[in-house]
């Protein structure tokens, strides 16, 4: 009883660790769409370069962060879709 309870406290910590890096994805991601796109500065092409490359990590790390929330919201057992 006491190892079962254990491993629904861990799954919740990933859950909460999964939501958090999302969120977390998900603002720099539209932070760095901002700086690239939207703020009219006349930066070195370098950080334009970083921006864009910034983009595409915090798109890859927001599906796995999405997929271990699946994950765990699975092994809860709730109906995942």
């Amino acid at each position: 009883m006491f190892v079962k309870w254990r491993k629904i406290m861990s799954v919740i910590s990933i859950l909460r660790a999964a939501n958090t890096g999302m969120v977390l994805t998900f603002l720099l991601f539209i932070s760095a769409v901002l700086l690239t796109y939207v703020v009219d500065m006349n930066i070195p092409l370098y950080t334009t370069v970083f921006l864009h490359l910034m983009q595409i990590i915090m798109a890859g790390l927001f599906k796995v962060a999405y997929v271990v929330r699946l994950v765990s919201l699975k092994e809860l057992g709730y109906e995942v879709r």
